[in-house]
C-alpha cells in the first residue's frame, strides 16, 4: 500500500497534570524533554519518520495547547495539528480524527499514537508498527501493539491474547482473546501471573472504516456529532461547529468507550522498551536529574532537580519511599505509591485564587 493510504494520528492533548509541577499551563507533556534534547513529540515524530509527512499526519491536541505545540514543530508539520475546541478525552480525538479521515482517503489504514510514550528503541518499534499496518491492509479488524508486562500496574488496560498466528518482521502476532482496560490492584496481580498477557500500548492501527464503524457502535452519541465534521473541515463554520459538538459529548477514553468491548482483533507482540509518561513513577524509570541529596534514615527517596534546580541542595531525614520533585517555580513531596494522586494538586490550586498562577 502506498504511504499516502496509510495515516497517522499523534494524540498530543494530555493536560499532564499527575506531572505537576514540571507540566504547567506555559509547558505542555508532550513538549518536555526528558533526554534534554529532544521533546516528546519530538521523540514520537522521529519514530515514524519512515512513514509520517505532513499530508499524512494529524496531531491533534487542544485549543490552548495548539499554539505552543505548533512553536515546537517544523514549519510543514504546522498545518498538521487539529486543535479541539475543549478537552473531552480520547475517545473524541480518535472520532474526530476519523472523521477527517475518512473525508480525505475513505479507505486509509489509520495508525493512532499517543505522543507521550518513551520507546528508545525506534528500529524494534518499526518493525511492531510494520507488521500491525500489514495485518491491517488485509484484515478489517483492530490491531493493538502489546508490550510484555514488567511489574503489576492496575493503571495500564491488558491484553488477553489467544492463538498465536505466526510471525510478520519479527513479531509474533496473536488473536486478541479479551481487552480488560485498568483491572483493579489484585486483578492485575493476577494476570501479572499468566503467560499470554500484555500492556496495552495505546497503539491502534486499522482501516478508518473499522474506528468508525467500532465508535458508531460503542459510542454512537460521539459518532453523530462528530463524523459530520470531517467535511466541514477547513470552512469558516467548522470551529463553531466543533465547539457545539463537542459540548453534547461525554468525556470518555477511547479505551474505556471502545476497545473494552472488543472480543476480537488481532495483537503485536512488541519487543521493545517502553513506558507510558504519565507519572512521576514512569518518569523516574526512565530518566533521573538528582539534586545534592543528603538522605538520613531515609530509604527509597527519589529526587528528581529539573528546569535549572539541580543545584539546591535537599535533605531528609526519616522518609521512606518518598518522590520529591524540585523546579525553580514549586516543590512536590509525595510517597511513592501515590504518584497519580498529584492531579488533586492541581484542581486545588486551581481552585484557590491565591494560588491558581501555579497550577
Amino acid at each position: 500500500m502506498a504511504r499516502a493510504r496509510v495515516a497517522f494520528v499523534i494524540m498530543a492533548g494530555g493536560r499532564g497534570e499527575r506531572l505537576w509541577p514540571l507540566v504547567r499551563e506555559t509547558m505542555p507533556k508532550v513538549c518536555l524533554r526528558p533526554d534534554g534534547e529532544q521533546s516528546l513529540l519530538d521523540m514520537t515524530l522521529e519514530r515514524l519518520k519512515p512513514w509520517a509527512r505532513p499530508h499524512n499526519t494529524l496531531i491533534v491536541t487542544t485549543k490552548e495547547q495548539a499554539p505552543l505545540i505548533r512553536k515546537t514543530l517544523p514549519r510543514a508539520f504546522h498545518k498538521t495539528v487539529l486543535a479541539e475546541p475543549q478537552p473531552k478525552n480520547t475517545a473524541a480525538c480518535v472520532a474526530l480524527a476519523a472523521s477527517m479521515l475518512a473525508a480525505r482517503h475513505q479507505d486509509a489504514i489509520m495508525s493512532v499514537l499517543p505522543a507521550d510514550h518513551w520507546i528508545p528503541d525506534a528500529r524494534a518499534f518499526g518493525q511492531s508498527l510494520q507488521a500491525a499496518i500489514e495485518i491491517a491492509q488485509s484484515h478489517p479488524a483492530m490491531i493493538m501493539l502489546g508490550v510484555q508486562p514488567s511489574r503489576v500496574h492496575p493503571g495500564l488496560g491488558h491484553l488477553c491474547v489467544g492463538a498465536s498466528l505466526g510471525r510478520r518482521h519479527g513479531c509474533q502476532i496473536f488473536r486478541l482473546a479479551r481487552f480488560i482496560e485498568k483491572p483493579t490492584p489484585t486483578a492485575a496481580r493476577s494476570l501479572m501471573r499468566r503467560n499470554r498477557v500484555f500492556w496495552n500500548a495505546g497503539i491502534f492501527v486499522g482501516q478508518t472504516a473499522v474506528f468508525r464503524e467500532l465508535i458508531q457502535r460503542w459510542l454512537p452519541q460521539h459518532a453523530r456529532h462528530l463524523f459530520p465534521l470531517g467535511g466541514r473541515a477547513g470552512k469558516a463554520d467548522f470551529p463553531r461547529a466543533a465547539a457545539s459538538a463537542y459540548r453534547a459529548l461525554q468525556a470518555i477514553s477511547f479505551d474505556d468507550g471502545v476497545m473494552a468491548h472488543l472480543r476480537s482483533g488481532f495483537i503485536v507482540e512488541s519487543r521493545f522498551i517502553w513506558e507510558d509518561l504519565g507519572s512521576w513513577e514512569s518518569w523516574m524509570r526512565i530518566h533521573r536529574l538528582t539534586s545534592p541529596t543528603v538522605a538520613v534514615d531515609s530509604p527509597n527517596v527519589h529526587v528528581l532537580a529539573v528546569n535549572g534546580a539541580g543545584k539546591h541542595l535537599i535533605a531528609t531525614v526519616g522518609l521512606r519511599d518518598v518522590i520529591v520533585i524540585h523546579t525553580p517555580e514549586a516543590t512536590l513531596i509525595c510517597h511513592a505509591s501515590r504518584t497519580q494522586a498529584v492531579r488533586t494538586v492541581v484542581a486545588q490550586l486551581a481552585g484557590d485564587p491565591e494560588l491558581s498562577q501555579h497550577a
